[in-house]
């Protein structure tokens, strides 16, 4: 061992001074090698022995194994900061790699949660998945894709309700309701509002179905009056709904009723019974249309009993536009069953004389898929009158089908004025 100060060899390994210069010694391992501790004492014993003419080389020598010193004093403090400088780097990088994929599940989480809110759960499902591959261990998107397969389950539920209701199936409907209540107890968030929201439609609309049972159950205005009556103090979407289809019933049977008595030339009771049913379907364009008709009815009545050979002239050129069928043609035809099981039947007319047409009547049957007929009925054109050239409409109810069906004209029939 050598002293760090003055190069001496201490024999004495135990020592803590220098018994050359009397420096403290430091611990073994803090000294400097013995390489260069050696080197150094070499350095020494060469400067003591060279003449004066090698000074300046000597010098040189002894300033480069002084530098070599320094070196190795230095070289212990070295090797820990730098890799402190590596170690930093790493930490860095990993850091930043860290943000950037939190950043990457954040942005799949949203899209999942907006993909969601719009119905759209397979894409919602395929984001959510993507966000598990960069973090398998973030449970908030486990619970995430747990919402959406409820979700999935509970849109394929309202399908099933929506199938049941439109057959009248109510008490399979209804029991089906109350399971996805239950169901949607477990989901939160704004999803949870939207699926509620859609099950709350299907409810009213369960709510108006069976109602809608007890008033085809009623055959007179009067009774159909009791119930709008009872209904009127209420304010809600569901009991709003069940008055419409009240008001529609009324004026359904309102105009039948009205119809037969036209049909016998009773206008007065006629004119009395569309009053009373626009006492409740106030301002209903098919009954203010029906109420003149009336009036002109009436008018071409009296004129017709005055005038018998005109009226005879009139009825022998029905005959012949009916024998022809060139006086009236129906256009854009269409049939379907709403959702409480109804048929509703529309379309449009033309008159194709050359003088005005009335009182178009169409009369039509219903067939069921396999061909089998389900009744006929009749409806009446609108408007009342048709210049030549000019288009109506017609549009008529067939209550409580509860499938899919297929109407045929069967014959329509008119009045020549």
């Amino acid at each position: 061992m050598y002293c760090q100060h003055c190069g001496a060899k201490i024999a004495n390994h135990t020592a803590r001074f220098c018994p050359q210069c009397g420096s403290k010694l430091l611990e073994p391992e803090q000294s400097p090698t013995e390489e260069v501790a050696e080197f150094e004492l070499e350095n020494r014993n060469n400067h003591d022995n060279h003449d004066p003419t090698t000074n300046t080389t000597d010098e040189q020598t002894q300033e480069s194994k002084k530098q070599l010193y320094k070196s190795a004093l230095l070289w212990p403090i070295a090797v820990p900061v730098l890799s402190l400088m590596i170690a930093g780097g790493s930490g860095y990088a990993y850091y930043s790699h860290q943000i950037e994929t939190n950043k990457s599940v954040l942005s799949l989480k949203e899209k999942a949660e907006k993909d969601a809110l719009k119905g759209k759960y397979i894409e919602a499902l395929s984001s959510l998945k993507k966000a598990k591959e960069l973090r398998p261990s973030y449970h908030v998107l486990t619970e995430d894709e747990e919402l959406v397969q409820k979700a999935i389950e509970a849109e394929n539920s309202l399908k099933d309700i929506s199938n049941l209701l439109k057959t009248q199936q109510l008490e399979k409907a209804d029991s089906q309701i109350s399971k996805l209540k239950i169901t949607l107890q477990t989901v939160k968030g704004p999803l949870a509002t939207l699926l509620s929201k859609q099950l709350e439609e299907k409810s009213t609309t369960l709510v108006v179905a069976k109602i809608k049972v007890e008033i085809n159950k009623l055959s007179t205005v009067d009774e159909l009056a009791g119930k709008l009556n009872a209904l009127s103090s209420l304010h809600s979407a569901e009991t709003d709904e069940v008055k419409r289809l009240i008001v529609a019933k009324i004026v359904e049977l309102t105009t039948k009723s009205a119809e037969q008595q036209l049909s016998q030339n009773n206008f007065t009771d006629a004119a009395a019974t569309i009053d009373k049913g626009l006492e409740y379907a106030t301002n209903d364009t098919k009954l203010l249309s029906f109420k003149d008709r009336i009036q002109n009815a009436k008018t071409a009545f009296e004129k017709a009993e005055q005038a018998r050979i005109q009226k005879a002239i009139e009825v022998a050129a029905q005959e012949d536009l009916n024998n022809h069928n060139a006086a009236v043609t129906v256009g854009n035809f269409n049939v379907f069953t709403d959702e409480y099981g109804d048929l509703h039947i529309s379309g449009e007319l033309n008159n194709h004389a050359t003088v005005p047409i009335s009182s178009i009547k169409i009369y039509y049957s219903v067939y069921d898929a396999n061909g089998n007929s389900l009744g006929s009925d009749f409806m009446y054109g609108d408007p009342y009158y048709l210049e030549p050239g000019q288009n109506g409409s017609f549009d008529d109810y067939f209550y409580g089908v509860n499938q899919d069906c297929n109407v045929k004209i069967t014959r329509i029939t008119w009045q020549l004025n």
